[in-house]
């Protein structure tokens, strides 16, 4: 059994959008591929970030291994951070093991494969790509070639423009002028390379939620009528767009190939922040210099001097794009002048601080931290219970609803020799429509504050997967699959051994029989896996504050 595999990711997708627009024949493409094939929702990392989430597809294994928590780590002997890149990876991914095994590779667009790196084929890197100035193709010389033959190479769209009434056509025909892009690229790639395995992402799908969610739900608090009456059905109609193209490539496919359709997590309304330091730093477990400087910081900041208030006065006034400028380069140096910033923090008292997206947060922990403050043991276990219990009874003031849902300490959800780098506790908010947000730039005075400029919509747990092929059982509903089963099931199909320390499994239940026979499947014992973490992300500064600025435009960090 030796099948080829083409991998198509629709990054966010979520069936709770797909399925019952596929019911109404609005997505013909989807319908006829969950009809012939198997389909299920395919459950996301803790947190359901597009760094993790995309890592633990490509290696089969959980972030406690390959490394990856969000987009974002703090760096080693201080507090700030820096993005993660694919150099942070610290397991084998999808591409370096079929590379391994001789099988030729179309890899295109999949988020965490920047910096490119070698494979036995042809590379096009995804987020966090800063921008085509820099090399972001495997060979080197790829761009040039695609560029010739399909025109100006877009990375991305920019979800930036839609923040404000203005930009929202500007936002879509960059979106759509990337999508052709990308399928034009994608129509070079297959034809030129005589691929074994070949990925391409969409990110469009993403953003576009991000971006117009609060267009088509009457709840969100953003939610403008009239504005609904134009945009309303613009998610809609981008799916629309991507599941037409599917169709004729699905209808290019011979009886050789298998094709899976995923996403890295799902996707529902965002309505408001919970911003984590905040509420530690009023529990008390985060403190404050008492220098001049910050405590005058501090009393502006009570009184609503932040980031995020400003920004919102700015976008009405169509000076949003400001945000952008000011986050890149020096600008980062003005926001820490002249706002509260983790640089304010007084971490010799501090016991606890969050970073990151969704609900994360760390114990300043004695010989981890650099100016620790929590003993390992007893007094870190008890400062845990009780920092839970406390997060069990935060409540949104306004509706009286608890704003955490599900709570976990990182050994309960993660395994692996990076486990050390994990946040202390994990937290998913109510159905997720609040996000727990952990700055370092402190970027409102609120705890809970509902949202009033920006993205609309963000990840949730339940991403999508397809499966269709000659392998496949038609119309087959799968249930409890994850991003980690992903790796092991393609492997499988192509004949490949899986690593034995792969944590996902073959997804045996949704092919037939012949195909599912667990004495066809084979393992192999690799050594060489879970090095240890590089000191520095390996960008230099222009590249690392244009990511910065990208992952701010998509909400990602404070």
């Amino acid at each position: 059994m030796r099948f080829k595999l083409f991998v198509v990711g629709l990054d966010g997708a979520t069936f709770d959008l797909l399925r019952p627009w596929a019911d109404q024949d609005y997505l013909p493409t989807i319908r006829r591929l969950m009809q012939d094939g198997a389909w299920g929702e395919l459950c996301s990392t803790i947190p359901p970030m597009t760094a993790p989430a995309w890592t633990s597809f490509a290696t089969g294994k959980n972030p406690g291994k390959h490394g990856l928590y969000d987009w974002i780590s703090r760096q080693r002997a201080s507090y700030d951070v820096s993005p993660l890149t694919a150099q942070h990876i610290t397991e084998p991914t999808l591409w370096s093991l079929l590379s391994y095994s001789n099988r030729r590779l179309c890899v295109f667009n999949v988020p965490m494969t920047y910096p490119p790196q070698p494979i036995n084929g042809l590379l096009i890197s995804g987020m966090p790509a800063p921008s085509t100035r820099v090399t972001i193709t495997y060979p080197p010389s790829l761009l040039e070639e695609v560029q010739q033959a399909v025109g100006e190479y877009l990375l991305y769209p920019d979800p930036g423009q839609a923040y404000s009434d203005q930009g929202v056509d500007a936002f879509l025909e960059r979106l759509y002028r990337t999508t052709d892009t990308r399928l034009r690229t994608l129509d070079y790639l297959r034809k030129c390379e005589a691929w074994d395995f070949l990925m391409v992402v969409f990110n469009g799908t993403d953003t576009v939620q991000h971006a117009l969610w609060k267009y088509m739900s009457p709840a969100h608090p953003l939610y403008d009528p009239a504005k609904a009456g134009r945009y309303g059905d613009a998610i809609l109609h981008y799916y629309q767009f991507l599941d037409e193209a599917l169709g004729r490539l699905v209808d290019c496919l011979d009886d050789d190939t298998v094709l899976l359709i995923m996403s890295d997590h799902g996707f529902g309304p965002f309505h408001k922040f919970i911003h984590v330091n905040n509420w530690l730093y009023q529990c008390r477990w985060l403190h404050l210099k008492r220098t001049l400087t910050t405590r005058v910081k501090s009393a502006l900041f009570c009184l609503g001097f932040a980031p995020m208030p400003i920004y919102n006065l700015l976008v009405p006034l169509g000076l949003g794009g400001l945000k952008r400028e000011v986050v890149r380069g020096k600008g980062q140096h003005l926001l820490r002048t002249l706002f509260l910033s983790f640089d304010d923090v007084d971490w010799q008292c501090t016991v606890a601080y969050s970073l990151g997206n969704v609900g994360q947060i760390y114990l300043n922990v004695q010989g981890r931290e650099p100016l620790g403050t929590v003993a390992p043991g007893v007094e870190y276990e008890t400062l845990r219970d009780e920092i839970i219990e406390r997060l069990r009874e935060l409540r949104d003031a306004e509706t009286g609803e608890a704003v955490v849902e599900e709570i976990y300490r990182r050994e309960e959800i993660y395994h692996g020799p990076a486990l050390a780098q994990a946040a202390d506790i994990l937290f998913l908010p109510t159905r997720l429509e609040y996000f727990g947000f952990g700055e370092y730039e402190f970027g409102s005075n609120r705890v809970i504050e509902t949202l009033k400029q920006g993205i609309s919509g963000t990840h949730r747990m339940n991403g999508v997967l397809l499966l269709h092929g000659k392998p496949v059982r038609p119309g087959m509903q799968l249930r409890g699959a994850s991003l980690c089963d992903l790796a092991p099931t393609i492997l499988h199909l192509m004949g490949e051994r899986i690593p034995s320390d792969m944590d996902g499994r073959v997804l045996t239940d949704a092919l037939i029989p012949q195909y599912a026979d667990s004495s066809l499947i084979r393992y192999v014992d690799l050594e060489g896996s879970g090095q240890k973490l590089p000191l520095e992300s390996g960008l230099d500064t222009e590249a690392e504050a244009i990511i910065v600025g990208r992952l701010r435009d998509l909400g990602y960090v404070g």
